[in-house]
Order: structure tokens, then C-alpha cells, then sequence
């Protein structure tokens, strides 16, 4: 149950979402740097970073959720429900790997949106690897952009991974992209968005079609920004309007609250990581340059308590 958008300003872009989930995990932020062994595929081999990153993970583990890499390129996950998403055996001469690292693996390995596309026939994810015992590889669909303002959805499709051009710049979860935009074109007239009205007739509800249509509105009326500030700041206030808050959404089949945790936006010119969670306002940020020792993994944790300034 995440949303994510992306807005563009001058000479670059920013990326933002809101991370939304019901099992209690904690996340901090990681930087990865090159030459790094993230993960293995599901052959064995070893994976190592051709890039720097910077992201958030869970439990402070290398799996990265969302991020971006030393050359601008940004991206998230989301999840994405459904059935039969992934092949159950892997495929020779590809890059075997679970969804679960894949993403990570694009950061560390592609500069842009273009060499990622081009590189994505010869990746395959797989639920099972070469002794065809299970792996964790979770229902995701993925969202990327960079410099460029090229944005583009990813989505597993009958064991393969589809691309999609995404010119709406808006992500959420099921059903499949090409669903979300069929129903935003039914509701909405996208040459001639002044005449539609938003305080009427704007969907209120939190399902991923609602969210869909809702941050999209949203991000594409919202005043464009003339700067990297400004778009980050944007960002955050959109999507604050389609954040849960704790108790709102009660997920019965875990017992738990989906809400959101954090929400956070980066930046492709800058190589930005800005992040604020659910239980302070304060807006952290962090970039390549702040990093010491870049030749090491390094975690960095969140103030999640209530912050506030005095004014003087």
C-alpha cells in the first residue's frame, strides 16, 4: 500500500513515496559503496556494485526499497499482488536473481533508465534457484527515472518483467499498470484538466486505484517548481495528502495498522536521499558527498521522535 510520483523542475527531477505496510519492521538508511557484494543470484554468484548508493532498507539489511546512485539514477518498489508474477526455475545465460534483489541490483549497475531498458531481457527473476529450493522474492512491481525526466514502471507479467513508459509519473500497487491508466482516462480528461472538479470529484478512498488517480491529479495540477528545493517540497505536500495515518486502515490478516512510515523524495540532478518519518516532521537528507569513508558500508538511523523548534 505505497504511492509514488515524480515531479520534474528545469534541469531534473524528484522521485517521492510514501512507504505504507502493516507488520512492524524497523528501516534506516545505507550506503552502498562499489565493488560491493550485496547479494548472491540464484546460481550462487556473488553481485557486486559498479555504482555508489544510497537507500532505505529494512532491519538494516541490503535490500534497498528505494534509492539512488551516484549518476542520478532514482527509483522504489511497491508491492504489486498477484498470481504466477515470477518464474519457479531459473534461466541459463541471464542474470538470475529474486525480486527481492533486483532493485538493488539496478542502482548498483545501471547509470540511467535507457541502460536499464536495454539491459532488461537479460534479467529473470525466479522464486526458486538452482537447487530449485525457495527464495524470498516478493510480489514487487518497480518505479524508475533519472536526469533525463524518463520515467518508467516495471511489472512482472507471466514470468517475465514488462517495461512501460510512464509519462503520468505516478506509481501505486495492484492492479497492472496499463489498468490504472485505462480507469484515469475514464475519469478524467487529460487535455483539459482545469475543467474537472478536484473538491467534488476527486476519488477520497486509499485503494491503489483511488491513490492512483488522486497523486496523479495531483502532482500534474500542482504549481511547477523552479527548483530542486521546491520540488522536493512539493513532493512532501502531495504526498502527505495521500499518506495513512496509524489506525486508519486495519489490516485483519496480521492483526496490525497499515499506515505509512516514512515518507521520502530524491533527487537526480543532486543525488539526493531526503527522508522524514511518520512520528517527526523534520526532513533528513543526505548525499554522496556527506559520505567519510566511501569505500564502506555505512547505516544511518532516523530521529522518530516528535521534533519540534522553538521560534526567536
Amino acid at each position: 500500500m505505497c504511492t509514488g510520483i515524480k515531479i520534474n523542475y528545469e534541469d531534473g527531477c524528484v522521485m517521492g513515496r510514501t512507504m505504507d505496510y502493516e507488520i512492524p519492521l524497523k528501516y534506516n538508511v545505507i550506503y552502498l559503496p562499489k565493488n560491493y557484494n550485496f547479494c548472491d543470484d540464484l546460481v550462487g554468484k556473488p553481485l557486486y556494485s559498479k555504482y555508489k548508493t544510497l537507500g532505505i532498507c529494512f532491519e538494516n539489511r541490503d535490500p534497498l526499497k528505494d534509492g539512488v546512485n551516484e549518476h542520478g539514477l532514482i527509483g522504489i518498489t511497491n508491492e504489486f499482488s498477484g498470481f504466477n508474477l515470477y518464474s519457479k526455475k531459473i534461466e541459463p545465460e541471464k542474470v538470475n536473481i529474486s525480486s527481492l534483489d533486483y532493485f538493488t541490483y539496478a542502482l548498483a549497475n545501471y547509470k540511467s533508465v535507457d541502460e536499464l531498458t536495454k539491459d532488461l531481457p537479460n534479467i529473470h527473476i525466479s522464486t526458486k534457484d538452482h537447487r530449485e529450493e525457495n527464495v524470498i522474492s516478493p510480489d514487487f512491481h518497480f518505479m524508475f527515472a533519472d536526469s533525463t525526466k524518463r520515467c518508467i514502471v516495471i511489472e512482472p507479467k507471466k514470468g517475465k518483467l514488462v517495461c512501460f513508459e510512464n509519462p503520468y509519473d505516478v506509481m501505486t500497487n495492484s492492479p497492472g499498470f496499463e489498468s490504472h491508466v485505462r480507469r484515469l482516462h475514464q475519469l478524467l480528461d487529460l487535455d483539459n484538466l482545469e475543467s474537472f472538479n478536484s473538491a467534488k470529484n476527486l476519488p477520497g478512498g486509499y485503494d491503489p486505484v483511488s491513490r492512483f488517480i488522486k497523486a496523479f491529479y495531483l502532482t500534474k495540477m500542482n504549481v511547477k517548481p523552479n527548483s530542486s528545493k521546491e520540488a522536493l517540497s512539493y513532493s512532501y505536500n502531495i504526498m502527505g495528502a495521500v499518506a495513512m495515518p496509524n489506525g486508519f486502515v486495519r489490516n485483519k490478516k496480521y492483526n496490525h495498522n497499515t499506515y505509512t512510515r516514512y515518507i521520502c523524495s530524491y533527487d537526480s540532478k543532486y543525488k539526493l536521499l531526503t527522508v522524514k518519518s511518520n512520528t517527526n516532521p523534520t526532513v533528513y537528507q543526505i548525499g554522496f558527498e556527506d559520505i567519510e569513508d566511501k569505500d564502506k558500508r555505512q547505516a544511518f538511523f532516523l530521529n522518530t521522535d516528535f521534533v519540534v523548534e522553538k521560534l526567536k
